[in-house]
């Protein structure tokens, strides 16, 4: 019997799913709160009394039995801060006793003894652990909550129980006076590390607007050159090669988008609603997989990301072959499939910075 190297089974699944609108990965938004109060999170809501409108243990669980009748293999938990939700034990296990990879995305507060050892009992396929600061002044000046000795030392066991951890970094210019040093203190847990290339635009109902938290053009290629220079690669050379030879998709279509989201990926956000990912508009695309039942919520969600109508000018853009449209980075104009001038200007000097700066090396 022919064998096949593992990654080339991914890459497989990942393109033969979405050839087949098989809802393979799902996101769990699992609540809207946190026992943090980081200033540039796009969906952290203050008021307890959402508490009242989030989904029950029962109602995720039931969401997620549809969900994996439907092909899902692969989840992902997160929030606001997952572990927070009072049925969290009860949905992690329902999971993992499905045989579901499973993924958590968490702040690292509520990652104590306790928690590593169920992790380790039953183990995650992978940890995210976001890093805010490389000290107590830098987490309070992002988090608002000094939780960094607690934190680093919830990594450390964590890393030392062997659980596979992932360190997330966030820039934003609340960070800025402490980002290098927070990368540094990242690299030096001796697991991967991603350091996020973008920022979200909050939700309304948050209060939060991005341009009170985004870094200019300038400070952005500087932490890109300082990732490189502090931080192995998370992919090499030879597999990002072989993943671009899988993804065997035009570059640029009339319809439909080019990534993952509604086609094989999915998000259910903590109030019910179904988007083609966590940050996606909703009036661009959204379902409910509460009122309709999943594979309705799905169907129509998968419709509407294939047959979406892409920009006309991306058409004739100069940059069409790097640049992806993608509502989420549009949010202005999504709805009427236009772009977002200001967002245009920046990828292209972003893109144009990159360049320059790859010739340089």
């Amino acid at each position: 019997m022919d064998k096949l190297p593992y990654r080339e089974f991914l890459a497989m699944i990942q393109e033969r799913t979405r050839e087949a609108n098989i809802p393979h990965h799902g996101s769990f938004e699992l609540t809207p709160l946190c026992n943090l109060d980081c200033k540039m999170c796009y969906v952290h809501l203050q008021d307890p009394s959402v508490k009242h409108q989030m989904l029950s243990g029962e109602q995720w669980i039931s969401i997620i039995q549809q969900a994996i009748d439907a092909g899902m293999m692969e989840a992902m938990l997160t929030g606001g801060e997952a572990m927070t939700h009072p049925a969290f034990w009860d949905i992690y296990m329902y999971l993992i006793n499905h045989g579901i990879i499973t993924r958590v995305k968490t702040n690292g507060l509520l990652l104590d003894g306790e928690a590593i050892k169920r992790f380790q009992e039953y183990r995650p396929f992978q940890i995210d652990i976001s890093l805010y600061g490389c000290d107590s002044e830098s987490y309070v000046a992002v988090t608002g909550v000094d939780a960094y000795e607690q934190v680093v030392s919830h990594i450390r066991l964590a890393v030392e129980a062997g659980l596979k951890i992932q360190i997330m970094v966030t820039p934003s210019s609340y960070m800025s006076p402490w980002t290098e040093r927070v990368m540094k203190l990242a690299g030096s847990f001796g697991v991967s590390v991603m350091v996020n290339d973008s920022l979200i635009d909050p939700h309304d109902n948050t209060g939060r607007k991005k341009a009170d938290f985004d870094i200019p053009l300038e400070e952005d290629m500087s932490i890109k050159a300082k990732t490189k220079e502090i931080l192995p690669p998370l992919y090499d050379a030879a597999d990002h090669e072989f993943f671009m030879k899988r993804l065997n998709r035009p570059m640029l279509s009339d319809k439909g988008l080019y990534c993952d989201a509604g086609r094989s990926g999915f998000a259910v956000n903590w109030d019910g609603v179904m988007v083609p990912c966590l940050s996606f508009p909703r009036d661009v695309v959204c379902a409910h997989p509460l009122r309709d039942g999943f594979h309705q919520a799905w169907s129509e969600v998968n419709e509407s990301v294939k047959n979406y109508e892409v920009p006309k000018v991306c058409h004739s853009c100069e940059l069409n072959d790097k640049c992806h449209y993608c509502p989420m980075r549009h949010p202005k104009g999504a709805a009427k499939h236009q772009c977002d001038p200001d967002y245009c200007n920046y990828l292209k000097a972003r893109i144009k910075a990159a360049g320059k700066t790859e010739k340089e090396d």
